[in-house]
């Protein structure tokens, strides 16, 4: 499997001067994206100084990127590798600016995509985006980094409140200002008809929804697509800089079956993944970040999982087989793919209730509290949606509990008066 880029830039109607930069590398399987601050200073320079940076980064580690595309790849590694050659960047454009006061000032946002094997790293900062095509469906994999966006990642205003607020086009975060940046990074499975989106504000602005742009990236002949949709925006106003890059992973003759193997069972983990009351309705991108904190771990019929009474801080997702829950010896029911346990022990641990075995060949994607609040710590806003949900399921099976013990005995004193509110 090889991925082929394609891309264009355009001035736009508004604009005097592009101040979006692109570079595609074919070879080195390196697509990166970046947007002149708008209305700053020489914001051409900032954005040809992180794409020069970053080529020259990945290059510059050539030999340890060439390692890990040979070995199995270790999903944080790979990650601060991209962190620190954006860091780089990052710092390029500062020392630029603060040694020539023409450039004072100056910054950019950037999006790049580095595929390594079977594994694509995302690195973002700023506004400029990162969107997958897979099965039909686009599902934009970066986050805008505005202070509207973190106004309503904290719960102050609504998703669809987003795109008209007054502070939509204030970055929270860029490149250049400070010597040093806080970089998104997403590690991914990339499967073989992938086909990635990387493109400026002046496009997403102009992008009317995920159904709309799914059928833009679909299009027969891949190299025409950027031109058409950056002609689309031209159209549509035309109001900002407009870069985009198609970037579509090719199989390998002899890969084209693994590939389908591939789709299928990556498919099924999401699945099961999606399938789990906490994470339902997640976009792609944060069930990403969920699986890559997973393990996923293969019985045969007998393995036990858990016995009752072991210590229990993980929750249990079954993606394929059969296990038998058992409680005292004697069994009490079965886990089906999609089903789960544990899920309340990542919050508090306790002792399993209950043996779970292995009925026959079958795989658990588990989740351990460690990594679970380590996700949690780098992104609260996401903890406090999950908590949310967590506390409606507990709330219900409070319900339930309590109309079960006064259905059975309605004299019970168990309840007290203000379980009962």
């Amino acid at each position: 499997m090889h991925p082929v880029g394609f891309g264009i830039s355009d001035v736009g109607q508004e604009r005097l001067i592009n101040e979006d930069s692109f570079y595609i590398d074919d070879e080195r399987q390196l697509y990166v994206v970046a947007d002149g601050m708008g209305g700053h200073a020489s914001g051409e320079v900032a954005s040809a100084t992180a794409v020069e940076a970053v080529s020259g980064e990945v290059g510059r580690r050539h030999q340890q990127l060439s390692k890990l595309r040979e070995s199995l790849i270790d999903s944080e590694e790979l990650s601060s590798i991209v962190r620190e050659i954006v860091d780089f960047a990052c710092a390029e454009i500062y020392e630029k600016a603060r040694t020539n006061q023409e450039h004072a000032g100056m910054g950019c946002t950037l999006t790049m995509l580095l595929v390594v094997a079977h594994k694509a790293v995302m690195a973002h900062v700023g506004d400029t985006r990162l969107y997958l095509l897979r099965k039909g469906k686009a599902d934009q994999i970066s986050s805008d980094h505005t202070m509207a966006q973190e106004l309503c990642q904290a719960g102050l205003l609504e998703p669809d409140e987003v795109a008209d607020h007054q502070f939509a086009h204030i970055l929270s975060r860029a490149l250049g200002p400070l010597p040093s940046v806080k970089v998104d990074t997403l590690v991914m499975d990339v499967l073989p008809g992938d086909r990635f989106l990387l493109c400026s504000d002046g496009l997403t602005a102009y992008i009317e929804d995920d159904a709309w742009l799914a059928q833009q990236l679909a299009g027969d002949d891949p190299e025409v697509v950027p031109e058409e949709l950056v002609s689309y925006a031209n159209t549509a106003g035309g109001h900002d800089n407009i870069t985009a890059l198609l970037i579509e992973l090719r199989p390998d003759d002899p890969e084209i079956e693994i590939g389908d193997e591939m789709s299928v069972d990556l498919q099924h983990q999401f699945d099961a993944l999606g399938s789990v009351f906490l994470f339902e309705g997640l976009s792609l991108a944060l069930l990403t970040r969920l699986l890559n904190h997973c393990e996923l771990n293969e019985y045969v019929e007998g393995d036990r999982v858990i016995r009752e009474g072991d210590p229990c801080e993980q929750l249990m997702v079954v993606v394929d087989g059969r296990f038998v829950v058992s409680h005292q010896g004697e069994a009490d029911g079965e886990l089906e793919p999609g089903d789960h346990a544990g899920a309340t022990t990542m919050l508090s641990p306790r002792r399993a209730r209950a043996t779970l075995t292995a009925k026959e060949y079958s795989r658990l994607l588990i989740l351990k509290r460690k990594p679970f609040w380590k996700l949690i710590r780098r992104r609260p806003w996401l903890g406090v949606s999950l908590l949310e949900r967590l506390g409606r399921r507990l709330s219900l099976d409070l319900d339930r509990s309590i109309a079960k013990l006064e259905e059975d005995d309605p004299g019970t004193n168990v309840v007290k008066p203000r379980e009962r509110l």
